[in-house]
């Protein structure tokens, strides 16, 4: 009879298979290292990956002197058999993400085994391979988002902007939330046409959870399933399989965000409620029902529906409270801003009519999006083929990242980078200089920040139009000052960063107020 084999003896086995397997692949790696990207020097077998394991500000700021030491504006981390590309330049990026995105446009998905096996995500169209359903949907969200289409949604921009200037009237203390509900609100009206409960709203608490999750499941070396997939087989009460715990937990929030909206939205419409013009049913109408394969094309849109819901709301939020905390911390700025604002609205609120109209808060959104980038490090891409850029080899199964804080660091593009500058996008304009137009010789933040390539981030002109609107509409009706303590002495904000995989302000306190009675009239006004 044979011997009896144990879970643990089988689980060392496979794990022992794996390590040789990856083992070899290194050896075969360190046969051509010369003609790899430069990069510091490394350990056999784990080599040189754990620069990445370290705090994300440190990390990408690590890398981005790494280039400098090493002359190159591309590096190459590796470890486990795993290359790493490091792009440390606007222009590499564009060279290879842009330019080539025919091989740079696949998603490592082999390591993201957390994210899309295990927590349920597989169908979130930021990280789906590079294949025909990613396509497809692609096309679907392209057709819904582009700066053309995305017009017509501008009226429930201005319409939930108008609801968090009378939020904050009401309660000011609580602004981060206030900025949470405007995100959330925003998208879940575009898309299903949904307006979101202003308490304990179950859409925007499980978007959220998620958001939170996706945090820890994307930084870097995390879960070591992501480099072992294999240990997506152990059973949940197996020592240190916690992060099969986790996915559990976190697996029902995904579920919901997925069905719940989606499922909402065919129950009124079955009920034949008024469905005002939204995303899922302009899809419903002239997508699905038309399709081949409607069943396939239905899946593919709720999940592209979702995954605009999932990556819209941490990201435009991070902006939002940047923008609150520049205001605290830099008075000067602020009431330039506002004198812009009030020589072209006067007595009303903004529009999107005056786009174009305020060079001055054009320049300070971008700004925003370049001070402390939302995403220092973009989202892995996966090269599909070997290939040589300049001297270079990068082979086939490399993972990609465009380091987003060094190209927005760059002393060269943006002299003093550390300081919050809007006038740094501005030129004189005018006869006699005394105006300021945008300069179109400074590079565009958005160029940047909203990625390369086929993942460009389709939802970019819906997120520009609600910060302009959002930013320029508070600054129309409220001041923003340091908090007071107990004994009435100001309390600056620390003006520091959580900085994971996506960066945003420590939680800080701040005054907001109406600038007058005039103005919160005319947010009460609004309200009724």
């Amino acid at each position: 009879m044979a011997p009896y084999v144990g879970a643990t003896e089988y689980f060392a086995a496979l794990i022992v298979s794996f390590i040789v397997w990856r083992l070899l692949n290194y050896l075969k790696i360190g046969r051509t290292r010369l003609l790899y990207p430069p990069g510091p020097p490394g350990l056999p077998f784990i080599g040189n990956i754990s620069t990445l394991d370290k705090p994300a500000h440190l990390a990408y700021r690590d890398l981005s002197i790494g280039c400098r030491t090493s002359r190159s504006d591309v590096v190459r981390l590796h470890g486990f058999g795993v290359n790493i590309i490091v792009l440390d330049s606007f222009q590499a990026a564009v060279d290879l993400l842009d330019k080539r995105s025919s091989i740079y446009s696949d998603r490592p998905t082999s390591s993201m085994t957390m994210w899309n096996e295990l927590v349920g995500l597989g169908w979130s169209f930021a990280f789906q391979p590079y294949d025909q359903e990613w396509r497809d949907a692609r096309k679907i969200v392209h057709r819904e988002f582009s700066a053309d289409t995305f017009k017509k949604h501008r009226p429930v921009l201005i319409k939930e902007t108008h609801k968090l200037l009378r939020r904050f009237l009401q309660s000011p203390e609580d602004f981060m939330d206030h900025m949470s509900k405007l995100v959330g609100g925003e998208i879940l009206s575009i898309v299903y046409d949904i307006e979101a409960l202003e308490k304990n709203d179950p859409y925007l608490a499980a978007a959220e959870k998620i958001a939170r999750a996706a945090v820890t499941i994307l930084r870097h070396g995390t879960y070591l399933v992501d480099f072992l997939p294999i240990l997506k087989h152990v059973p949940t009460w197996f020592p240190g399989a916690g992060f099969k715990r986790d996915a559990l937990e976190w697996r029902k929030s995904v579920m919901d965000l997925l069905n719940n909206p989606y499922d909402a939205f065919h129950e009124r419409r079955n009920s034949m409620q008024v469905i005002h013009d939204c995303v899922a049913k302009s899809l419903l109408e002239e997508v699905i029902t038309s399709s081949s394969d409607p069943v396939y094309m239905d899946r593919v849109a709720k999940g592209a529906m979702a995954s605009m819901y999932l990556g819209g709301t941490d990201t435009t939020l991070s902006i939002f409270w940047s923008f609150i905390l520049v205001m605290v911390l830099h008075p000067d700025i602020q009431h330039r801003a506002q004198e812009c604002v009030d020589k072209v609205c006067d007595d009303r609120l903004p529009n999107f009519d005056d786009v174009g109209s305020i060079p001055y808060v054009d320049a300070l959104v971008r700004e925003c999006l370049r001070w402390n980038p939302v995403l220092a490090l973009n989202s892995a891409h996966r090269c599909t083929e070997d290939n040589v850029y300049r001297e270079w080899v990068i082979p086939e199964g490399s993972v990609v990242l465009a380091n987003i804080w060094a190209m927005l660091h760059d002393e060269e593009t943006y002299p003093c980078p550390d300081e919050f500058n809007p006038e740094r996008f501005l030129k004189p304009s005018g006869p006699d200089g005394s105006e300021f137009d945008i300069d179109p010789s400074v590079r565009d933040p958005t160029q940047i920040v909203f990625g390369f390539g086929r993942r460009i981030c389709p939802g970019r002109f819906m997120a520009y139009d609600s910060l302009w609107v959002t930013l320029t509409s508070l600054l129309a009706v409220f001041d923003f000052t340091p908090s007071m303590d107990a004994s009435g002495k100001l309390v600056l904000p620390s003006g520091e960063y959580d900085h994971g995989f996506i960066c945003h302000p420590k939680p800080f306190k701040c005054t907001i107020k109406p600038r007058s009675s005039l103005h919160a009239t005319l947010i009460t006004e609004l309200a009724t």
